[in-house]
């Protein structure tokens, strides 16, 4: 599609629906409270960009999360709470205790660091031991976290938060009754044995939203981190749509530089392609060729899908998609704007390369 005052704008572009957004976030604080389960705001994907956090704090997060520190700096000022997703590295223990309240945890020395760094700042760290329940990414095996939570307790500049699990990341395994009503049971467990209070139990991802849509949450767990759901408007177990949230908050755009009528093949002795590959092609005669100005340094390529009708994408280097453009509906010239929609992946990418401009409009 031709953009309308494309002159003035800068591409390849990540536009940002930021009433979409503000719509969606608003939806699924509300799913959470209406379980009962509190929400931290999972900021790492679009690297804590400053506009899109203003939209959510306007539709009511105060508890945002992230996995990197130099995010989480960028959060400063915005919410009542900031928590490190991902375990510590022991080099960032000071700053991790400087920036956030709360960090994820599975590693004893790691804590050890923390409650040093805690200490030598005159202040406490909330810390979340995190119990491996099956997607074997991060977490204490089930039979040692009683005594970790112990072992925690001892450790003077941290006070134990609570517990959580991780799913649908790693292995892809689906958080349950079965491994959540674990965790719960675990934290009983803890409770009972050193006579604590364990205010957070943390389920999990975006995962667990088709438990809260359907209000199945099991009792007892109260904490969830949710980043993926309310950016792309679906759960991330089934890769259903939730309720009526909107599922194109982001848009691509890339602009055509080439547009001609070509051979569909290349000709000449074949080798690898820039980056190491042997590319295959299909011969259906001459065709045309939109060339876009957007490449493998700019997004996920595999992961974006051209919004007009008749569009395909059959190629692309580190700087241009190549778009079969034959059957489009549109006639494309130089010039023209071309609107992608994007996943979780592609998103992330462009959200992180310097090279694609960001737009909240």
């Amino acid at each position: 599609m031709t953009g309308v005052g494309r002159h003035f704008m800068k591409y390849p572009q990540l536009q940002i629906d930021r009433q979409k957004l503000i719509y969606n976030t608003r939806r699924i604080l509300e799913l959470c409270e209406e379980s009962h389960v509190m929400c931290h705001l999972v900021t790492k994907s679009f690297r804590a960009h400053r506009p899109v956090v203003d939209a959510m704090v306007e539709a009511g997060a105060q508890f945002f999360a992230d996995s990197r520190i130099e995010n989480i700096e960028r959060l400063k000022g915005y919410g009542a709470s900031h928590m490190m997703l991902r375990t510590p590295m022991i080099s960032e223990a000071a700053d991790v205790v400087r920036h956030c309240d709360l960090s994820l945890n599975s590693e004893y020395e790691v804590l050890c660091a923390l409650s040093d760094a805690a200490l030598t700042a005159g202040s406490r760290h909330g810390v979340i031991l995190m119990v491996e329940l099956g997607d074997l990414r991060e977490g204490f095996m089930p039979d040692e976290i009683v005594k970790m939570a112990g072992e925690t307790l001892k450790l003077r500049g941290l006070f134990l938060a609570g517990i959580g699990a991780n799913f649908n990341c790693y292995g892809g395994v689906i958080g349950n009754d079965e491994n959540l009503g674990q965790l719960v049971e675990i934290a009983e467990k803890i409770k009972e044995t050193y006579d604590v209070h364990l205010p957070i139990v943390s389920g999990g991802n975006s995962g667990l939203v088709y438990l809260l849509e359907q209000g199945k949450m099991p009792e007892g767990i109260n904490h969830v981190r949710l980043g993926e759901s309310l950016l792309f408007g679906r759960e991330t177990s089934y890769r259903k749509r939730i309720a009526d949230l909107y599922t194109d908050v982001f848009t691509l755009k890339a602009e055509v530089i080439e547009c001609k009528h070509k051979p569909s093949m290349p000709y000449g002795e074949i080798g690898t392609n820039a980056f190491g590959e042997v590319p295959e092609f299909e011969d259906v005669g001459v065709i045309k060729r939109a060339i876009l100005a957007l490449g493998r340094l700019d997004t996920d390529l595999n992961s974006i899908t051209p919004r007009m009708s008749g569009a395909k994408i059959i190629g692309a280097s580190s700087d241009h998609v190549i778009l079969d453009a034959t059957k489009t509906v549109t006639d494309l010239k130089v010039g023209d704007i071309v609107e992608f929609d994007v996943e979780y992946g592609s998103m992330c990418l462009a959200m992180i390369s310097p090279y694609v401009h960001k737009r909240v409009v």
